[in-house]
């Protein structure tokens, strides 16, 4: 078995789900992760049929729905039990389309401390987790930067490891992973266990405002090509490689110069592909 290598179709909406697949082929991929959300060509009220079909018409292609980027929330309730703020049928046409993994990221409430908010993420995964097994889908938590986010591979361990992976599991971020300063070989071996798939971004700090003796420093991310962050990806893939990773390998195509998206997108998946000795 070889890695593959997906792409987050997020900035392609306007194409049909025909035109994306062979621009996606002709950028390099063999897969996707894909946006279910409103507005593009496959949305979440076309419940189990548009997820099948999207898988379909893809599939034709040559490319696999290998994750889905989707909206999933759930609350707790006055203690019925009953799962609420979350589309089983994201879930079943996951199940159905074969797609293995939905990926989220997740929040802190301010209002809570660390351990408070863990607690209370972990009884929102117990609500979800009776889906996961029905359909046998994972669900992908990955670390986001920011003040009120799981920032780092360290936090999404310690939030996820008392669950079985194969249901819930964490997405290995190299941009926001080198945002929040972490050595790519001990992230990756902190969730080695529980990781099911690795998302190659990339990323750097900026200043804001100039410096002086009045004003704090504040500080921006500006997303950059593969070569140019602060996770490096070459120590990345050497560990993935000598720990023999088979899963995906997805680009998230996300860079602040957005006129040049695509340029950008072929030349990390080149340089992503040298890497792994493609």
């Amino acid at each position: 078995m070889t890695n593959r290598f997906s792409v987050f179709t997020k900035p392609w909406k306007t194409q049909s789900l025909d035109e994306l697949g062979a621009l996606v082929k002709d950028m390099g991929f063999d897969a996707v992760e894909y946006p279910l959300r409103d507005g593009y060509q496959v949305q979440p009220a076309e419940g189990v049929q548009g997820i099948v079909r999207l898988s379909k018409t893809l599939g034709k292609q040559g490319v696999q729905v290998t994750s889905l980027a989707a909206g999933i929330d759930v609350h707790r309730t006055d203690g019925k039990g009953e799962a609420v703020g979350v589309n089983e049928a994201v879930f079943a046409g996951c199940g159905e389309a074969g797609i293995p993994i939905i990926r989220i990221c997740q929040s802190f409430n301010r209002e809570l401390g660390f351990h408070e908010n863990m607690d209370a993420l972990r009884r929102k995964y117990d609500k979800i987790l009776p889906f996961c097994e029905k359909y046998r889908v994972t669900l992908g938590i990955q670390m986001h930067y920011g003040a009120a986010d799981i920032t780092g591979s360290y936090d999404t361990y310690v939030l996820l490891k008392n669950y079985d992976p194969r249901y819930v599991a964490a997405v290995w971020d190299a941009g926001h992973s080198g945002l929040a300063g972490e050595d790519p070989r001990y992230a990756l071996d902190c969730l080695w266990d529980h990781l099911c798939m690795v998302n190659f971004k990339a990323a750097c700090w900026f200043r804001e405002n100039p410096a002086g003796l009045v004003d704090e420093a504040r500080w921006g991310v500006h997303w950059v090509t593969g070569r140019n962050g602060m996770g490096s990806w070459k120590t990345a893939v050497d560990y993935l490689t000598r720990r023999g990773y088979r899963g995906t390998v997805c680009l998230p195509a996300e860079y602040s110069d957005e006129a040049h998206v695509e340029t950008y997108t072929r030349e990390d998946i080149r340089y992503i592909k040298g890497l792994f000795g493609g």
